[in-house]
């Protein structure tokens, strides 16, 4: 900011009047350009504070920039302003009840296409279908047996809870996998729609699934030695 300060003064003396009215504007951007980020919006420039993440939540997600989004995507400003003050155990639980929120959302698209589609599905969708929900309903009991131990510090247990809940989650695919018509993963990829937006929606809940995982273990290693 002072060198800024002293290139202004610099060229008033050296320069002319018109020369300082140009270079003021572009002072005050740079200025403000080392305060806020500026991201461009349809044209237009959008003033943001710059976000920093919480010093608790770099070292559970081991400094890694995808596990610190993720932690902080879809929470309102008062969650993340909370998140700011947030001890590792306290990161460690909300990772598993945001996980545990996603998959959740996942079973309830099973069961509700179970529920209210019978009559259109195949015998191979329903199968599926079933299959899933057989898994995820489990998996997400033992996500929640994870959050209790993580509650209670017993980290060790709540990765084993949690582990196994991937392995539920996983088994879930096979029978989906096989209902595909082609090796990329859309819509139009699936014998049908019901099949495809059940394998989309478990397949963006899996691309996550090991941050828990890996913050389990770094909170346990933080806390623990």
């Amino acid at each position: 900011m002072m060198a800024l300060i002293s290139l202004i003064s610099f060229s008033m003396s050296r320069r002319s009047n018109s020369f300082l009215v140009k270079l003021i504007p572009l002072a005050f951007f740079l200025c403000l350009s080392l305060t806020f980020q500026l991201p461009i919006v349809k044209g237009r420039i959008q003033i943001l504070p710059l976000q920093i993440p919480p010093p608790n939540l770099i070292k559970a997600c081991n400094n890694d920039n995808e596990c610190i989004s993720w932690i902080q995507t879809d929470r309102s400003k008062s969650d993340l302003d909370s998140l700011q003050k947030a001890d590792l155990k306290t990161i460690a639980f909300l990772a598993l009840k945001k996980i545990e929120q996603e998959a959740t959302n996942v079973s309830i698209t099973v069961r509700l296409k179970l529920l209210n589609n019978s009559a259109q599905l195949s015998s191979d969708t329903q199968q599926a279908l079933s299959d899933c929900n057989d898994h995820f309903i489990p998996a997400i009991e033992l996500i929640n047996d994870a959050v209790d131990s993580t509650v209670n510090g017993a980290f060790n247990d709540a990765i084993k809870y949690y582990t196994t809940a991937i392995t539920d989650f996983e088994v879930c695919y096979p029978r989906l996998k096989a209902m595909r018509t082609a090796n990329s993963v859309d819509v139009e990829d699936y014998v049908d729609n019901h099949i495809a937006e059940v394998a989309n929606a478990r397949n963006a809940l899996v691309k996550f699934i090991h941050i828990p995982l890996d913050i389990l273990k770094a909170v346990e290693n933080l806390l623990c030695v």
